[in-house]
């Protein structure tokens, strides 16, 4: 099975061009409500989707879906995905599977201001593994346009430090 399909290529060759326009304001908003549904439940909704986010029963919460920090770092995950793909349909490259692995690292003790410390996200790992008859070179350069053109990534590298390792057919690539 392939990812990169013809839907996909149209699909991203005509939001490059519509971006390319000079007609086209260059930002806009994303935005979301959220509101507190339980004592550690939160739901996020746009006009289409909800998504509910909790804390396990621990800390109060009631362990009905994943932490505000779990989805956090799922998101450079996801973003990771897409950019990752929409970069294989502009340059040509098939591939048939594509998993990311993404671990942040952050001082929990900084929620609540123990020890002064920061908590902030200050290291976050991002593993990506393909699948493809494509060369590991090829695949390596679409994986440093990701980094270069996630909003995700992007912003998070402001704010920690990023490491890599990429996996070509069950393989280490350097980047």
């Amino acid at each position: 099975m392939t990812f990169v399909t013809l839907e996909l290529k149209e699909g991203v060759q005509k939001l490059f061009e519509k971006l390319s326009s000079p007609d086209y304001p260059p930002a806009g908003p994303t935005s979301v409500d959220t509101r507190l549904i339980g004592p550690q439940t939160s739901e996020a909704k746009w006009p289409n989707f909800t998504v509910i986010s909790d804390e396990p029963k621990s800390i109060g919460g009631r362990d009905s879906a994943p932490a505000p920090s779990s989805l956090f770092v799922a998101s450079i995950g996801f973003a990771e995905n897409v950019i990752f793909a929409r970069q294989a349909a502009m340059h040509g490259l098939d591939f048939e599977s594509l998993e990311t692995r993404v671990e942040a690292q952050w001082d929990r003790r900084g929620i609540f201001g123990i020890s002064q410390a920061n908590p902030s996200v200050t290291d976050v790992f991002i593993q990506t593994k393909v699948t493809t008859s494509a060369s590991p070179e090829k695949v390596a350069e679409l994986v440093k346009l990701t980094d270069k053109r996630s909003p995700i990534t992007t912003t998070i590298a402001k704010a920690a430090t990023i490491r890599r390792k990429l996996l070509v057919n069950e393989k280490e690539v350097p980047l």
